[in-house]
């Protein structure tokens, strides 16, 4: 559930319902005392009785209290991630009731809690780098929705936010490499199947993959190379990546992350080389593309 604009308290705020409720009670003990009506009073007195359980069991209802939050594996900057939030009653009697864990500006609603519950809870970060949780809070407007109660709970959760994800010309990886091979590029770079290049016809690749019109210019036969980076190890250094840094970042991501698609593919970053399709190298590069440039860093 969304918090959207709705502000939450410190320790407590008198809600709409409250003041009406508070306003109300203090006209009516006016009138008992200037008609000296006991039903008045009676009236009085049962209204102070309903605000003292109020905040009785308002405060209970917050206490022994804990929150766990589990990030997912892979958080992405600009992509909505769902964050599961885990709370504990730690009461041995008293379940809890309309409980509202706030992280972020954002908010999640347990109706009831006996013992444990667990919801889930949208976020997203609009920039890479290391996003922190250093608090968040507990509220409820239990019993009767006069007062908003919250309790602050310090915490020191990170997690590490990958750029997002941006998918890029091939041609961005591949135009040194077919110059290089002889090859004459294709205007249009595509994915997962899409013509990248020719070269010259290796023994042994199916007919189906030899381009006749361009052999037919040519002394020699030409076969086509697609985008699946399945045939040899390809070496896409970051810094010869003719992208801004961030737009490099996004592109690269992209291909870490769809690794399955690019296989052979290896990254040099700062220097050292990563294989993407093994999870510990591929995250660690993904980690140091969420920090990279940054000046702070984790």
């Amino acid at each position: 559930m969304d918090s959207g604009k709705r502000s939450y308290p410190s320790v407590i705020k008198i809600t709409k319902a409250g003041w009406i409720f508070i306003i109300t009670t203090i006209l009516i003990g006016f009138a008992a005392v200037n008609t000296n009506n006991n039903l008045l009073f009676f009236i009085v007195s049962a209204f102070l009785s309903f605000m003292g359980l109020s905040g009785f069991f308002g405060k209970r209802n917050i206490e022994n209290l804990d929150v766990n939050i589990d990030f997912p594996e892979e958080v992405f900057a600009n992509k909505e991630f769902m964050l599961n939030v885990n709370l504990k009653n730690k009461k041995k009697y008293l379940n809890s009731f309309l409980i509202e864990v706030v992280i972020d500006d954002k908010s999640v609603v347990f109706p009831v809690v006996e013992k444990e519950e667990t919801k889930s809870l949208n976020l997203t970060v609009s920039k890479r780098g290391v996003f922190e949780i250093k608090s968040l809070s507990v509220c409820s407007i239990f019993p009767f929705n006069f007062f908003i109660r919250c309790r602050k709970i310090d915490t020191e959760y990170k997690k590490f936010v990958y750029p997002e994800p941006k998918r890029y010309p091939l041609s961005f990886i591949y135009s040194d490499y077919s110059n290089k091979k002889g090859e004459v590029s294709s205007e249009k770079f595509g994915y997962e199947g899409d013509l990248v290049a020719l070269r010259d016809y290796n023994v042994g690749t199916p007919i189906k993959y030899i381009d006749w019109k361009a052999s037919a210019k040519s002394d020699r036969l030409k076969e086509k190379v697609f985008s699946s980076l399945q045939s040899q190890p390809v070496m896409i250094d970051f810094e010869k990546i003719n992208l801004p840094i961030e737009e490099k970042l996004s592109f690269l991501t992209y291909i870490a992350v769809n690794y399955k698609k690019f296989e052979g593919v290896f990254i040099i970053f700062e220097k050292q080389s990563y294989d993407i399709t093994l999870k510990s190298s591929r995250e660690k590069l993904l980690s140091k593309f969420a920090v990279y440039g940054l000046e702070k860093n984790v």
